[in-house]
């Protein structure tokens, strides 16, 4: 080889280095609720002992609400209260559904009766949320979806990354009356199609002649109130929601819903209360779904709920395969559980526990067979000493860590994010000042600008 040609492989090859692409980093975006903000944390930093208990691992914190004009002066000058509480990464990690439950009400309203509030959706772009010159801005903010009811909730992708299916957990004016899941049309922001679901069957006139304002009332049992919403693909696309207001979850064929047909909604499934958090396991076989509360009494409940989804499609009342007890040994005591999810590669079961302040950590393979594995129970501290209530679930690329959401309502940034490794359930970090009542969290991959 002559020294014009080694040159020139020289040169080649700088060049190939120059334009490689960066290695994607993994990333959390946990929700800021009363911030009104959602919270960009670095993996790496976060698992960096140096940094725990500090705030050193967030790299943004972006606006999702917009300014609106709060006091009728015809100028924009405040800072929606939006109570940004669902995270939905779309599953080619492009961009995330952020559900703002009070949607553009204002920080008074909210305050004063945080239900009945028209909702929204803010879709956020992932790529530009790592760039820190969006840090405290609404540049990341690709637009808004109305989501056309009140007290916006769940948030799920279609497969075919066309459709958003969006629940609602109120009416008007009032934490119960929720009774339609609404189909958004991706590409267009706006919602399509409403799915009407059935009414409960409480014992008692339905609807009732004055709709309850707030829980726990004895009214409460007529209107589903869907709180999480989750997609398997089985079965041409088939949804799940959990219903906090009639104490089951909903069956419905995705392909009707999207073509706005009537009879979407399947069935029911009984849960032991109402739940919030509901997903779907890597296979697309199982759902999960939580049993956080009953809105008739305010009992809190302490179980989850396997559901098999081909039996769902068939006949849901008998597709609840198992149902284990989480957070607690003790079946009289009530844990409040919020989330359950599969591990990625769909071996373990992790349920974080409101009430009870920990992590349950089942074996998915026993559970499913009936066997009710022992479980472990990973306790979970905030910096401060006050109650962790933990929410949330998201998983690195890898599967390797966990990331929790939680802390208690409190001041501005009291929020916090434990990063907990799953071979050793050992705490690897915990993330400070992630907004004010933190609750679902998100997972995505990407390189830091």
């Amino acid at each position: 080889m002559n020294a014009k040609t080694k040159a020139g492989l020289a040169a080649l090859l700088a060049t190939a280095c120059t334009v490689s692409p960066a290695i994607a980093d993994d990333f959390f975006l946990a929700s800021g609720r009363w911030d009104n903000t959602v919270i960009v944390i670095d993996l790496k930093k976060a698992i960096d002992p140096a940094n725990d208990g500090t705030s050193k691992a967030v790299i943004n914190r972006l606006r999702v609400t917009p300014d609106i004009d709060a006091t009728g002066s015809g100028k924009a000058d405040t800072v929606a209260s939006g109570q940004p509480i669902i995270i939905t990464i779309s599953p080619e990690l492009r961009r995330a559904f952020v559900v703002n439950h009070s949607g553009k009400s204002t920080p008074e309203q909210a305050g004063s009766f945080q239900h009945g509030w028209p909702g929204s959706v803010t879709v956020v772009d992932l790529d530009k949320a790592l760039d820190t010159r969006n840090n405290g801005t609404l540049g990341a903010v690709e637009g808004y979806i109305d989501s056309e009811g009140f007290g916006a909730t769940g948030f799920a992708v279609s497969p075919d990354l066309k459709f958003g299916v969006l629940a609602h957990a109120e009416d008007k004016g009032n934490e119960d009356g929720g009774r339609h899941i609404n189909i958004v049309d991706l590409a267009q922001k706006k919602v399509v199609h409403k799915v009407e679901q059935a009414y409960g069957k409480p014992g008692f006139d339905c609807p009732p002649a004055t709709i309850p304002h707030k829980a726990p009332d004895k009214a409460f049992g007529c209107f589903p109130d869907t709180n999480g919403v989750t997609i398997s693909p089985l079965g041409g696309g088939t949804v799940f929601t959990a219903n906090g207001g009639t104490n089951d979850v909903s069956v419905i064929s995705l392909s009707k819903a999207t073509a706005g047909e009537k009879g979407a909604e399947i069935g029911r499934i009984p849960t032991q209360s109402g739940g919030f958090g509901i997903t779907t396991s890597p296979d697309g076989k199982y759902v999960l779904a939580t049993a956080r509360e009953d809105a008739a009494t305010g009992v809190e409940g302490n179980t989850i709920s396997i559901i098999d989804v081909e039996k769902a499609i068939k006949d849901p009342a008998k597709s609840e395969v198992a149902r284990l007890l989480v957070g607690t040994a003790n079946p009289e005591e009530a844990t409040r559980p919020f989330v359950a999810a599969f591990t990625p590669d769909g071996k373990q079961i992790l349920t974080t526990t409101f009430r009870s302040n920990n992590l349950t950590v089942h074996d998915a393979a026993k559970a499913i067979a009936g066997e009710k594995p022992e479980p472990k129970l990973v306790k979970l501290e905030t910096p401060n000493g006050e109650p962790s209530r933990p929410r949330g679930i998201a998983f690195s690329s890898d599967g390797t860590y966990a990331a929790i959401s939680g802390a208690p309502k409190s001041k501005p940034n009291s929020g916090v994010v434990w990063v907990i490794d799953t071979k050793t359930w050992e705490v690897k970090g915990r993330v400070t000042e992630i907004g004010n009542e933190s609750y679902m969290i998100g997972a995505f991959t990407g390189t830091a600008k």
